[in-house]
């Protein structure tokens, strides 16, 4: 290990960081007329920083390094900050152990909050020097941050565990370069890695766990509720409030005694059509109580100001509003005071009885306000549901960022936006292509928020876990169910775990949530043509996504057959006899490795043992498609394209195609099919002779499969008893 001598703190010209402009230095791009932090600063302000991501919080671009109590250790951690940002710097690069890839800047706030807390903890501990830090020192740490600061009974999870270690760790690797450093050949926790200190192992699979269905449900047809039917009334309120307010905001003259007749016409105007006069908010209520108004003034919720300004285009004072009490009283006393905002609300159909009630209650200001971001952030959440952007890319989404795009076999719907992950800091432009319902989502919200061209739809500091809380709030609060919208359960949700939702909702069609309210083909196809049209695009890692959660899916699912034909409920179909043979073919080659009778002591060793039948899987909605040969695929047959890479899952007619197959979760679908058609079809005496044959025929074939699946599901080897002869 090497060992270093520390850089004296006594003579900080040798340092090679001092008075370097961290961003020109790294090569970081600045705002016009602003400059980057220097080294040598307390506190680095990184908000000069041209090209950042919108995610990217104001926030978290203060590193202050003032929190870390020892002075000395300031000067640490800067240097160790400035070194892992230019690995390429001569006096960097030469460090054998040191990182070769730049730390990138929006991480740095996560360094910095390791780094305080690793030598505030030394500072508590009596040490004020690292050469002094001993492996006892790492140990108490170790059990400090895996606590959570706030709740001490819970535990913190062994990934975060590790970064905390993994900074301790790292700091050996810029001893040269930091005024104080470890002990020669002393390491914190030796030579184990920080993952092994942390019991942290990476996942071979996504863990991301997706939205629950009973929080999923509610939370995308109240979406899709309030950004239909809500969203254009809250629009257009919202744009006339915006009006109303600049207008108000550029009137500079003050309210003339000439005047105070036109005030008077309209406060008897108003009086006589019954209007109320306008309720101020409750903060400005409680204002005007502390500067000395009585409780009991019939005038303290009168909006005053505002009513002059919309009235006379003049501002004023208090010595107007005693001028002018008499008739304001009256027309108090005589209509009240109401909120000035969505009065006379147009009726809407309620979410769950549809009967009429307004969209809204009068409301101030704020309240107002609130129902934007609430439309906003239904649009955010279906947007991210049912298009599987990343968080940072629905971040970067702009207004006017929908284009539609008309063709002969329909439209095609794109959403522009900026790929962050995995890109250059900044990221690049990229686009994708979504359904309908996310175009108008994003219309929706863009009017509702009243954003520029070219202005951030999502300002990031409200994308985090508060805007889904101000949502469900509002949605389970008194308005909400004004409107009959179901009440949202309390759990996670992210753009995250809905990007994983929407990944296993495609890959198990068709079942599941999403596919009982949109057609998830449709969501497929977009995603499709979306790769197609931009193959490097975030969309083609979005596919993949999908496509290797399709092929664990998959997988499951012939496994659950074997382990079904295992027990004796054999599948049904035409397709049955190949499956059987393919299954018992399995079963040998368990045999082989195992004496006696087949017994399975490794799950891995069964899935790779089904993985190529499981590749020929295709998910029908009443039946599974082997499709090992497109000769024998029934649907390309009729299709005429016997050469197809896929079988036509749509046109399937399971009942007579060879490679279709029938398993007991599929009873109840055809059992459904018979009943259904007996009761519409062949209940009905009016129904033609030549329709009722067809639906005759229908209900016997359904009925067949539904006996077929039975006997099957009991041993009987029924091998296409259930098929059409």
């Amino acid at each position: 290990m090497t060992s270093a001598i520390p850089l004296s703190p006594t003579n900080p010209n040798r340092h090679p960081f001092l008075g370097m402009d961290i961003l020109q230095t790294a090569g970081y791009r600045t705002k016009p007329g602003t400059r980057g932090p220097c080294f040598d600063q307390d506190i680095w302000d990184l908000t000069a920083v041209a090209d950042a991501p919108a995610s990217w919080p104001r926030s978290e671009k203060i590193l202050d390094f003032t929190a870390i109590a020892n002075p000395c250790w300031r000067n640490v951690a800067r240097a160790y900050l400035m070194a892992r940002i230019l690995p390429t710097h001569p006096d960097v690069a030469v460090l054998p152990l040191a990182y070769r890839a730049p730390l990138a800047l929006p991480t740095l706030r996560h360094e910095v909050s390791r780094l305080t807390a690793w030598f505030n903890h030394l500072t508590a501990a009596g040490i004020n020097s690292l050469s002094l830090v001993k492996q006892p020192h790492c140990d108490t740490y170790l059990s400090v941050i895996s606590r959570s600061r706030t709740d001490p009974e819970r535990s913190v999870t062994p990934g975060t565990v590790a970064g905390y270690v993994l900074t301790a760790q790292a700091l050996v690797a810029y001893s040269p370069l930091l005024s104080d450093c470890y002990a020669p050949g002393f390491r914190p926790w030796a030579d184990r890695s920080a993952a092994e200190v942390a019991g942290y192992e990476r996942a071979d699979v996504n863990q991301t766990a997706p939205v629950p269905d009973n929080i999923l449900r509610p939370l995308l047809c109240n979406s899709v509720y309030l950004i239909d039917v809500v969203g254009p009334h809250v629009a257009a309120e919202a744009t006339r409030a915006r009006q109303t307010i600049t207008s108000r905001a550029g009137i500079r003259s003050s309210l003339r005694l000439d005047q105070y007749s036109q005030v008077i016409d309209e406060v008897q105007r108003q009086m006589k059509a019954g209007v109320p006069a306008p309720r101020t908010t409750p903060g400005y209520i409680a204002r005007r109580l502390a500067a000395g108004w009585e409780e009991n003034d019939p005038l303290l919720p009168f909006a005053f100001d505002s009513f002059v300004r919309d009235t006379a285009l003049s501002l004023s004072k208090r010595r107007d509003l005693e001028r002018l009490r008499p008739h304001l009283e009256a027309w108090i006393g005589h209509c009240g005071t109401e909120p000035p905002w969505c009065r006379d609300a147009t009726a809407v159909p309620r979410a769950d009885d549809h009967s009429a009630v307004p969209f809204a209650i009068p409301v101030d200001h704020f309240g107002l306000e609130t129902m934007v971001h609430v439309i906003a952030s239904a649009a955010f959440y279906l947007t991210a549901a049912l298009s599987g952007m990343r968080a940072s890319e629905l971040a970067e989404l702009t207004s006017g960022a929908c284009r539609r795009e008309d063709r002969s076999q329909g439209p095609r719907f794109w959403v522009d936006s900026r790929r962050i992950k995995g890109e250059e800091f900044g990221g690049v432009p990229d686009s994708w292509v979504v359904i309908e319902e996310v175009h108008r989502a994003l219309g929706v919200a863009e009017a509702v928020i009243g954003t520029k061209p070219g202005e951030l739809l999502f300002v990031s500091g409200s994308n985090s876990g508060n805007r889904y809380a101000a949502l469900r709030n509002w949605v389970n609060g008194a308005c909400g169910q004004r409107l009959g919208l179901a009440p949202i359960p309390d759990g996670p949700v992210h753009p995250r775990a809905l990007r994983r939702t929407l990944a296993l909702s495609i890959a198990q069609r068709p079942h599941g949530l999403l596919a009982a309210k949109w057609h998830l083909k449709h969501v497929s196809v977009a995603t499709t043509e979306g790769y197609a049209a931009r193959p490097g695009g975030h969309q083609a890692a979005f596919l993949a996504e999908v496509q290797a959660e399709e092929e664990a899916e998959h997988t499951r699912l012939t496994v659950a057959a074997y382990e079904s034909y295992r027990q004796g409920l054999l599948p049904s179909g035409r397709g049955a006899r190949d499956l059987i043979a393919a299954f018992r073919a399995v079963d040998e080659q368990l045999a082989g490795h195992e004496a006696g009778p087949p017994v399975l002591t490794d799950d891995r060793r069964l899935e790779r043992l089904l993985k190529s039948r499981a590749k020929t899987l295709h998910v029908g909605a009443a039946n599974y498609c082997w499709f090992t040969d497109p000769k024998k695929a029934l649907c390309l047959t009729l299709a005429g394209t016997p050469d197809a890479k896929e079988p036509l899952i749509g046109m399937c007619d399971s009942a007579r195609c060879p490679q279709a197959t029938h398993h007991p979760q599929h009873r109840q679908a055809w059992a459904d099919q018979a009943k259904n058609t007996q009761a519409v079809f062949l209940g009905n005496p009016r129904l033609a002779p030549l329709e009722r044959q067809r639906a005759q025929d229908t209900y016997d074939r359904a009925m067949r499969i539904v006996g077929a699946i039975d006997a099957a599901s009991k041993g009987l080897n029924s091998e296409g008893n259930d098929s059409d002869r």
